[in-house]
């Protein structure tokens, strides 16, 4: 179908009474013998067009389903935005059946001395910026005859019988400014947004506080214990940002609004930065520059390729399925006259066993700590590492010991994977390395 004269469209400033009533929560009751009328027709449209402008508006909100696609054309001089389909935030569907096409020249002209808009002039040629939106466009075609009053067959004319629905195009000047999307408490929750500061100060809000709060209670859990306090949290506040949510408010003399965006709601499709038009020897312009970012614009994007996406996130995710590869751990210590033994559960590279990778130390109540330096010897099996005190002490047998292999630092024992020590097998796993450390009375 070819897009209708637009003369026959109807106002875009939220008008749009031919297309009323809305009733998502008044639905037509039939029962047999009933008299329909045209207030009947009008219920039951109006009923199935709310209630499918309510799931649009409400659960998808704004943004570009497919194309519309916005280009700058240098060699014809025109802005082209192709055909697509978005919807909007009163719910609208937005169909652009043919590609459209914008004469930047005569835009200009058009708009040149409109407030607030910014243009740089240097030798004949003008540099600005500027941005495409998109907003929904209802058009009356096909007329046919029609009676002009009830029971007057006598009187007679044409009305429009069919409307269509369309978009409306529009290049304004500046770059779109920034928008605030909904749901702040869960966009701060998984760090999207940046916090809100009270005014005067550079302290997030009281309600970002509390957002803060739990994302720190929760980071400093176990792993393991993390997924279902996130859960907890998203659904906590999901709850507090859902309660907050409000339709727009309804302009002077417009209907009640039942969803969060007016009627006249665009969406924005691009900027155009730098937009730049030569003045031509019959003082008509030509484009020859300027930047298309279609990046800003909201894009809805299909539940199938949200699923794929989320799947090929798995794999960052922690599993106990999935162990984590750790270093050698120790598994025993014995402590002798003259030495102490530390057993461990897999071979250690021979070069890592070093005495910089070991500390024995000794408290004594009458002296206090003192501290041995030491060899270290690695057995055949290399699983067993040998302690001794050198040169021997006298008092190396008697007092509290504080025993430590270290797996951190810059010389760590290393198993032969090169993997760190990862301290004593009831550590938590430590892939990047933790020191074992023992404090136990040694007697002789």
């Amino acid at each position: 179908m070819a897009t209708p004269d637009m003369v026959t469209c109807l106002k875009s400033n939220g008008d749009q009474s031919e297309l009323l009533p809305l009733s998502p929560f008044n639905a037509l009751h039939y029962h047999f013998g009933m008299l329909l009328g045209e207030d009947d027709f009008k219920t039951d449209q109006g009923y199935h067009r709310a209630k499918m402008r309510l799931h649009n508006a409400w659960l998808h909100r704004e943004g570009v389903v497919w194309g519309f696609g916005v280009s700058s054309d240098l060699e014809h001089g025109e802005v082209r935005v192709t055909r697509g389909l978005a919807l909007d935030a009163a719910g609208h569907e937005l169909h652009l059946e043919a590609d459209a096409c914008l004469n930047a020249g005569e835009w200009f002209e058009k708009h040149k001395d409109d407030p607030e808009f910014t243009i740089n002039s240097t030798n004949g040629t003008r540099t600005f910026d500027a941005h495409v939106v998109i907003r929904f466009k209802a058009c009356l075609s096909r007329q046919v005859p029609a009676l002009m009053e009830p029971c007057n067959n006598a009187s007679t004319s044409t009305a429009y019988s069919r409307v269509f629905e369309t978009v409306e195009i529009l290049m304004l000047p500046g770059l779109a400014g920034a928008t605030t999307p909904p749901y702040h408490r869960l966009r701060l929750l998984f760090g999207i947004d940046e916090p809100a500061l009270q005014e005067g100060s550079t302290n997030p809000t009281a309600d970002d506080q509390v957002v803060l709060d739990e994302i720190t209670r929760i980071r400093a859990l176990p792993g393991e214990d993390q997924p279902a306090e996130w859960l907890k949290a998203f659904h906590r506040f999901a709850a507090l940002d859902e309660i907050g949510l409000q339709p727009a408010a309804a302009t002077e003399g417009a209907p009640v609004s039942i969803f969060p965006g007016a009627e006249d709601a665009v969406v924005l499709l691009a900027n155009l930065s730098g937009v730049t038009l030569e003045q031509q020897a019959n003082n008509s312009w030509k484009l020859t520059g300027g930047t298309v970012d279609t990046s800003v614009r909201p894009s809805h994007v299909a539940t199938t390729t949200i699923q794929d996406l989320l799947c090929g996130m798995l794999p960052t995710v922690p599993r106990d399925t999935a162990p984590v590869a750790v270093g050698p751990r120790v598994t025993t210590v014995t402590m002798e006259a003259n030495a102490i033994v530390l057993d461990f559960d897999r071979p250690l590279q021979a070069s890592s066993v070093r005495p910089e990778a070991f500390s024995v130390s000794v408290f004594v109540s009458a002296s206090g700590w003192q501290v041995f330096s030491l060899s270290a010897t690695l057995d055949a099996a290399r699983t067993k590492v040998t302690l001794n005190p050198d040169p021997a002490p006298p008092d190396f047998g008697i007092g509290l010991a504080r025993v430590i292999a270290r797996g951190t630092g810059p010389t760590p024992l290393l198993g032969d994977d090169n993997l760190p020590l990862a301290g004593g097998v009831e550590d938590q796993p430590a892939p990047h390395g933790s020191d074992f450390v023992l404090m136990r009375q040694k007697e002789s």
